[in-house]
């Protein structure tokens, strides 16, 4: 049927366009969902009164057709087929249970056929287990002697292969640093004195022929001597130390480019890695203001700062004219006499530098340490069943070239060596400053001598032999009276005339006789004839 105002059909299978086609269209459902409303609330009541049992089931009715006027069922039919329904419903849920019930018997079933099998595998295993138990601690006891005997054999072998590879380390360490100092020319040599005494001189570099000087007597020493016997000294403990695999205490910088001399460093500051520009060429300031060279200054600054081994001028003048240079010097020389009394004592020589005297003297000690080499006394290893740390505890000295940082094998940090190598209390602050005060003696005390009778004798028989005289010709050849104890140069420099003897001896009346020993006045004692005139 068409709408009379849109002219469409207005019902739900069609598009609605207009309000009377969308009521029309609503109209019909609304119509069913009363209906089913009203039905299911009349069941409802019913169903509540026959559960609640208020009527009687046989004298009732209920009506199920409200306002059409429906069928009136019976109440007891009614119930008869809830009662069939609720019947039905339980013996299905009944049915329902037997068949899980079944399932879960049948499940436990084939769980109990697995774990009888699991256990029978089990007990088969443990009666295997029980018998290779059996054979295996059957006479366990002498198996196991005889086991660690193997292995005490074994490692028996291991260390006397490992103590000969040992040995023949140290035979080649010991060749191979005597042949080094010999190359390098360590050599003593013995003179006689005036006086009769023997004394030993010990050279180094090319034909022997650099004199290494103590630190007693630096005063005395050539500054070109001082810079190449040190820089050879430097050069020969740096090959050493290479040999022997030890790190010496105080770092040897050795020259190489942009460095033409040899430096060392204090022990707090040896081994960083950093690149340390040679002594000297370092410029103090810096005219550029730009942030990359005063990054460049900064990092330099925090740089250590090397202790020269060598000098420009006789150390007096040095320590006169420049003394920071002079301390820098001095600390050089400390530290490099200190790295062969270290040295030393890690190669057997233990107790011989108590006292910086000891350590002055370095050519001694270096011929000793190199080419008389004391402590390469062949030593006996102890019983091997012994363990290595008990036969380094039970040891009674080191030979030279035992221990060292190269090798596991004896190494030097192992706590018995280090044991062995500590208190020691002499320090390269304490060399340093007992040479300065040393040092400054000598040189205070520098223009006075001693000169005994023998060797006043000698001067003055040397002075009527061949006297220099300025002006008038000397009158006699072989006498010289009391009061001749002056004698001037004429080498043309401006040091003037020096003064040798006890005075004018008759103008002070003391009555002293010629040939008396007495102190000494000495102006200079740079002049060669006044050295060989006092022996050393």
């Amino acid at each position: 049927m068409d709408c009379d105002i849109c002219g469409q059909k207005g019902d739900l299978d069609h598009p609605l366009h207009c309000i009377t086609c969308a009521r029309a269209a609503v109209e019909t459902p609304r119509i069913e969902l009363a209906k089913a409303l009203i039905d299911r609330d009349a069941v409802g009541k019913h169903v509540q009164a026959v559960v609640e049992g208020l009527e009687d089931i046989a004298s009732q009715h209920v009506s199920l057709n409200d306002s059409r006027g429906g069928l009136l069922i019976d109440r007891y039919e009614c119930t008869k087929s809830i009662d069939l329904q609720r019947s039905k419903t339980e013996t299905v849920e009944i049915n329902e249970r037997i068949q899980h019930v079944t399932e879960q018997a049948a499940l436990l079933r084939k769980r109990m056929e697995a774990t009888k099998k699991q256990l029978e595998e089990k007990r088969i295993a443990n009666a295997q287990r029980k018998s290779d138990l059996s054979s295996a601690t059957y006479g366990i006891d002498s198996r196991r002697a005889n086991e660690l005997d193997k292995v005490r054999q074994w490692v028996n072998k291991t260390d006397q292969r490992s103590d000969y590879t040992h040995q023949q380390t140290v035979e080649t360490r010991s060749y191979l640093c005597n042949t080094a100092a010999t190359l390098a020319g360590l050599k003593v040599t013995r003179r006689r004195s005036k006086d009769g005494a023997i004394k030993e001189v010990y050279n180094i570099g090319p034909g022997s022929r650099l004199r290494i000087p103590d630190l007693r007597n630096l005063h005395e020493a050539q500054p070109d001597n001082i810079s190449a016997s040190l820089g050879a000294v430097a050069n020969l403990l740096v090959r050493v130390s290479a040999y022997l695999g030890i790190r010496l205490p105080a770092e040897i910088t050795l020259p190489h480019v942009d460095y033409p001399l040899a430096t060392i460093f204090q022990p707090a500051s040896s081994y960083q890695g950093k690149r340390v520009p040679f002594p000297g060429s370092t410029p103090s300031h810096s005219s550029s203001n730009s942030p990359e060279t005063s990054r460049t200054l900064e990092s330099r600054a925090q740089l250590p700062k090397p202790r020269t081994l060598f000098v420009d001028r006789p150390v007096p003048h040095l320590q006169v004219e420049d003394p920071r240079e002079y301390s820098l010097f001095i600390e050089g020389v400390a530290l490099l006499a200190y790295n062969i009394a270290w040295l030393s004592r890690t190669q057997g020589r233990r107790d011989d530098f108590n006292t910086w005297e000891d350590v002055s003297p370095m050519g001694y000690n270096l011929w000793r340490l190199l080419i008389h080499q004391e402590t390469r006394k062949p030593q006996a290893f102890e019983n091997h069943t012994t363990s290595s740390t008990a036969k380094t505890l039970t040891k009674a000295s080191v030979r030279f070239g035992e221990i060292s940082h190269a090798t596991s094998h004896s190494f030097m940090q192992a706590g018995s060596n280090a044991q062995y190598i500590a208190g020691w209390k002499l320090s390269p602050t304490k060399i340093t400053d007992e040479l300065k005060a040393y040092l400054i003696a000598e040189q205070q005390a520098q223009e006075w001598d001693v000169v005994s009778q023998k060797e006043w004798e000698d001067m003055e028989n040397i002075i009527a032999e061949d006297p220099v005289v300025v002006g008038e010709k000397r009158k006699e050849a072989t006498k010289v009276d009391d009061s001749r104890n002056i004698f001037t140069t004429t080498a043309g420099d401006s040091r003037g005339t020096e003064q040798i003897g006890s005075g004018n001896e008759s103008a002070r009346g003391d009555g002293k006789k010629k040939g008396t020993s007495g102190w000494t006045k000495v102006k200079s004692r740079s002049t060669d004839a006044v050295k060989e005139m006092i022996p050393e």
